[in-house]
């Protein structure tokens, strides 16, 4: 999920805690718990500082370390630790319980989006995603700012004990259709490789990825009706630029958080763009977060560049930056 969304959970955590007695009839601890929520629902994104090391380092390492099952209490104990020294007297068990909840919903909802975590770290590096919900679910956002609307008229604990309620079922159903659908494609693509599903706003349609030994298929699925849109071999053209591309630390960087990548080879006059794309995202047929290496005819000129890219004109900066003989961009 994005930062704004886990804000509102962290403020609709605090006021869950409100059903906590011992926090309800305390307000110097009921404010120290909603500063904590709020915290905590957002740290596990505070892996942000990697972007000081650069941006590859970021894509590495994002929602890894930062997300895995042994950092989730030693955030709860941080963030209570940094909130508690600021409200002296109250308790601080109930504060870190509640922080440590708000940690937990952060990669349970990061959990159930496409892009998953690797919350098995240290053990394993594997990327764990539900493929449940889409990166930001209006959804989940309007049940929130519905409990928020009730505050006034009821009490705070058990208006948002109803919406988590409330909110965990529609995770159910998002859950269960979506498994409901992977079983439908792995019986009718028995030859599949793995079927990835890529949820949609809207209820009951994704976007697919179906990859077989020979290409990926690239379709939207609704109504138990699944309609092809993009196909892409698995036979690359220059698969030596290709194999040699993986070699650049920006290019490696990108390929560390994603398994979907594609990549492809665009000739130019003055070289060549090897392209790496992440197919989990995609608009028709654009799909902005990519990498990209330039290299120069004569091998011996490298630039690459890796992000999102969200227009046609920034498209073309990216570009023009990586065959300009003067520049070199990461």
């Amino acid at each position: 999920m994005d930062t704004a969304s886990h804000i509102v959970i962290g403020l609709g955590i605090g006021a869950l805690a409100q059903i906590d007695p011992v926090v309800s009839d305390q307000l110097a601890l009921s404010q120290a718990v909603m500063i904590g929520t709020l915290i905590g629902s957002n740290a596990p994104d505070f892996d942000f500082i990697y972007r000081l090391q650069g941006k590859g380092s970021y894509f590495r390492h994002h929602r890894g370390l930062s997300h895995s099952l042994p950092t989730l209490p030693l955030w709860a104990i941080l963030v209570s630790g940094f909130v508690y020294p600021f409200f002296l007297g109250t308790n601080f068990l109930h504060l870190f319980l509640w922080s440590f909840l708000a940690v937990i919903l952060h990669v349970l909802f990061d959990l159930f989006n496409v892009h998953g975590t690797q919350i098995l770290l240290p053990f394993s590096r594997k990327w764990i995603a539900f493929d449940a919900v889409p990166l930001i679910d209006p959804y989940i956002l309007a049940l929130h700012f519905l409990g928020f609307g009730l505050l006034p008229f009821y009490q705070s604990g058990l208006t948002f004990l109803a919406i988590y309620l409330f909110i965990f079922l529609y995770l159910g159903i998002r859950i269960s259709s979506t498994a409901a659908v992977k079983r439908h494609l792995n019986n009718h693509f028995v030859n599949a490789v793995r079927i990835k599903l890529i949820p949609r706003i809207t209820l009951f349609k994704w976007d697919v990825i179906i990859e077989t030994d020979e290409d990926f298929l690239l379709g939207a699925y609704s109504e138990q009706s699944l309609s092809i849109e993009h196909t892409f071999s698995k036979i690359i053209e220059y698969p030596v630029l290709v194999s040699d591309s993986r070699k650049d630390q920006s290019i490696s960087d990108f390929l560390a958080c994603t398994t979907y990548a594609y990549p492809f080879v665009y000739v130019r006059k003055n070289g060549f763009l090897v392209y790496w794309k992440d197919l989990r995202f995609r608009t028709k047929k654009f799909f902005p977060y990519l990498a990209i290496q330039f290299i120069s005819s004569d091998l011996k000129r490298k630039n690459s560049y890796i992000g999102k890219v969200v227009s046609l004109k920034q498209y073309k900066k990216v570009i023009r930056n990586l065959t300009n003989p003067s520049s070199s961009i990461k």
